[in-house]
């Protein structure tokens, strides 16, 4: 019987965790703008900065992504590899709706220690909240968890290109 209680708790605490991991995946980042689609795509981002001929850095342009409900979004950054957004950052005052809100979507957070942040993980991407220096500010970062595979490809095919001039 004991056995069976255990066992009975443990897939509702398993489902309730797929079903948090599975919401966060099908959002696929921040309102409209998705994970791994082109930042060129979306008109309200402009370009900032260009690292290098693969890295970039896009804000949003005047008027737009300008808050969430009824708080303000700070600041709004998204990072890309080749073009393909891999990082969404926001910045917000600090505001406990936020953080209940984010619970209400995904589920309870993991509180990580060593970084001091809140983290929602799916199998694709990952979401982690935390509290700036002196308090007054919070930073939401989408960042995908495939990222790191494509540019692993990129650098092996680059590789074997370069293996075919011997």
């Amino acid at each position: 019987m004991i056995r069976t209680i255990f066992t009975l708790v443990l897939l509702a605490t398993i489902s309730n965790s797929f079903a948090q991991n599975s919401e966060l995946d099908e959002r696929n980042g921040f309102k409209h703008i998705k994970i791994l689609s082109n930042a060129t795509d979306y008109p309200e981002l402009k370009l900032d900065k260009t690292k290098d001929e693969n890295y970039a850095t896009y804000v949003r342009r005047n008027g737009h992504l300008m808050s969430i409900g009824d708080i303000p979004i700070k600041e709004f950054e998204v990072s890309t590899y080749k073009n393909q957004i891999y990082q969404i950052d926001i910045t917000t005052p600090k505001n406990p709706k936020l953080f209940k809100s984010l619970e209400e979507a995904f589920g309870k957070a993991k509180f990580v220690v060593t970084s001091n942040n809140y983290v929602w993980q799916g199998s694709s991407v990952k979401l982690s909240f935390k509290s700036l220096k002196g308090g007054k500010d919070t930073k939401m970062t989408y960042t995908s968890l495939k990222i790191k595979d494509i540019i692993k490809q990129d650098e092996e095919q680059k590789i074997k290109d370069l293996s075919k001039d011997f």
